[in-house]
């Protein structure tokens, strides 16, 4: 019946339409490499200021401890030297001077880490700014990266919005009985409701189609399935004599 082979070549073209629907939705749900490596390049750089700023937050509290620690070996430095000048034998004077070389090593210790930390805490503070007053140029060109991102995506979305009205079109003037059967096994089949035969099998399958189905499927006189996958079969030549002209962007 003309009706159907009419029908088979718009569910040919309904299919060919969801397809590219289901493309551009891919591609707008899919950032490209270079968004990906941006996005992964400032999550890296921010973990890494994050955590230099860290490191500078416990080198601070550190120092504090340190200063602390400093000033107490001063004092107890003075102390012994004050002692020194006080001692009236030979064995107080030992013990004295025992005492101050403990100290001097302690503060001289405690001075040399303070100046360690703070050395450090200066370089990762002039590397924190340097890296943060190099973010605006380098935000400038990964804005121009993201922005042409979300330009395509909008584009994408637009297109599907138009395929899916050329969609809507197409449908409209396929036989309901038709339709409802495309449109369950497009949900049911992943995507694809509809498939060639193509030398001798499904194309989507691969199950062979046996050689009398083959001719009811070539005289298009009847929807007929695969009888493995059970999507709707038909043949490219066939289908490409009648094709209407529907708009499909």
């Amino acid at each position: 019946m003309e009706s159907v082979r009419h029908d088979l070549v718009l569910l040919v073209r309904l299919q060919g339409t969801y397809d590219r629907i289901a493309e551009a939705i891919r591609e707008r749900q899919t950032p490209p490499a270079e968004v990906k490596e941006l996005q992964e390049e400032n999550r890296h750089r921010q973990t890494e200021l994050l955590e230099m700023e860290a490191r500078v937050a416990a080198h601070s509290e550190e120092l504090l401890q340190v200063k602390k620690k400093e000033d107490e070996w001063k004092l107890e430095l003075a102390h012994f030297q004050r002692q020194k000048g006080m001692v009236t034998n030979e064995r107080e004077f030992t013990a004295v001077i025992s005492e101050i070389d403990y100290a001097t090593k302690a503060l001289n210790e405690a001075a040399a880490r303070r100046q360690e930390l703070e050395t450090a805490i200066a370089d990762m503070t002039d590397e924190i700014e340097t890296r943060r007053k190099a973010r605006p140029e380098e935000e400038t060109a990964h804005r121009e990266v993201v922005d042409g991102w979300e330009q395509r995506k909008d584009e994408l979305r637009r297109k599907v919005h138009d395929l899916a009205e050329q969609a809507r079109e197409i449908e409209a003037d396929i036989n309901p009985k038709h339709r409802a059967r495309f449109l369950r096994l497009l949900e049911s089949k992943r995507g694809t409701a509809i498939a060639a035969v193509t030398e001798g099998t499904c194309s989507v399958c691969h199950f062979a189609v046996r050689p009398h189905l083959q001719q009811r499927v070539r005289r298009s006189e009847e929807i007929i399935v695969c009888e493995h996958c059970h999507r709707i079969l038909f043949f490219e030549e066939i289908v490409d004599q009648g094709i209407p002209e529907v708009n499909a962007g």
